[in-house]
């Protein structure tokens, strides 16, 4: 019977994101989150994204599923003291290159068992609608797992 494993996922790609030295030059580990963020977050931050669109991968001695997920980034930019040394826009840039990279063509090993591929499938990069002068980049991929 074959099983979404989303838990298991959503935890292996936080972990990587965690642990990816690129992605934690720009933001610091504590600042990157399930989908689930605390109440007033400092920005910059990354929040993984809910899976979703499951289908189902079966064969012969194949079991498994095929899903979609985003990881989001937002930034209003970067300052030294009241100067603006990066926009906030090339800086979800940035974010966003880091993290496509740290996720793409991935495969990580599931809790239980197992692993998932990750390919990333492209991007947006979005004026924030709830922070004034915000960017939001949002990272999406696609995600196999097989058993």
């Amino acid at each position: 019977m074959a099983r979404a494993r989303h838990r298991e996922i959503r935890r292996a790609a936080l972990a990587e994101l965690k642990a990816d030295a690129p992605l934690l030059a720009i933001i610091p580990a504590d600042s990157i989150f399930p989908q689930t963020v605390p109440a007033n977050p400092a920005w910059p931050l990354v929040k993984t994204g809910v899976l979703s669109a499951v289908t189902p991968v079966r064969g012969a001695c194949i079991n498994g599923a095929e899903s979609i997920f985003a990881v989001h980034g937002f930034t209003s930019g970067v300052r030294q003291g009241s100067q603006l040394i990066e926009t906030a826009e090339d800086h979800a840039s940035r974010i966003g290159d880091a993290i496509a990279v740290a996720l793409d063509g991935k495969r990580l090993p599931l809790e239980g068992g197992g692993t998932v591929r990750i390919r990333w499938t492209g991007a947006q990069l979005l004026q924030d609608a709830q922070e004034a002068g915000g960017y939001h980049t949002v990272q999406n991929f696609r995600v196999r797992h097989l058993s």
